[in-house]
């Protein structure tokens, strides 16, 4: 294992293209596995809303994540706060731990609610960091990330979802020290961390 794993972020990239963000399926780093962020752009820097990993390509999980908003199976927050940073909740989908909606009633919802889920989705931001780290080391560093910005004060921890199962490293696992980069400002991302 190396000393150190470098995290490099690239982005932002959007679903539908932007005029910021070019489309994800669009990104040369869409066939790889890796560490990701799901932001929202703000004046000083991308405001992150959630981390995840995954061991398919980003484009696979990616569009999995489409597929889910898309149903209203996640939480959906008025776009016009979303955009500032703030959430106003619309809908908390079927994987809130407080109020967990069935399928049967997200499809029921839906009607009510695509086209604030379109405009959401018109709001969010993705960045990329491919890695070769075993399945193990990539949890744990996306574990690391998402306990720095709950911990963070401010807007950077309120933004953040709660309930959201990651998988942090063990006692008796050994410490891996993580630097992460990005050429855009992304707020909270711990510049060095470990895993």
């Amino acid at each position: 294992m190396p000393d150190e794993i470098t995290i490099s972020f690239a982005g932002p990239f959007s679903w539908h293209g932007a005029p910021d963000a070019m489309p994800i399926y669009d990104a040369s780093e869409v066939n790889s596995a890796g560490i990701y962020l799901w932001t929202v752009p703000l004046a000083h820097g991308h405001l992150i809303y959630y981390v995840g990993e995954t061991g398919r390509s980003f484009g696979i999980r990616l569009r999995q994540h489409h597929e889910e908003l898309a149903a209203a199976r996640y939480h959906i927050y008025s776009a016009v706060e979303f955009a500032r940073g703030e959430k106003l909740g619309l809908w908390p989908g079927r994987y809130d731990s407080i109020d967990r909606k069935t399928d049967e009633d997200c499809a029921e919802k839906l009607p009510a609610i695509s086209q604030q889920i379109q405009e959401m989705m018109l709001v969010l931001r993705f960045f990329l960091a491919p890695t070769s780290c075993e399945k193990r080391i990539r949890r744990r560093i996306e574990a690391a990330i998402a306990q720095a910005l709950y911990g963070s004060p401010g807007n950077v921890g309120i933004f953040q979802d709660r309930g959201i199962r990651y998988e942090p490293r063990i006692k008796a696992e050994q410490l891996v020290a993580c630097v992460a980069i990005s050429r855009v400002p992304i707020l909270g991302l711990p510049e060095r961390f470990s895993a």
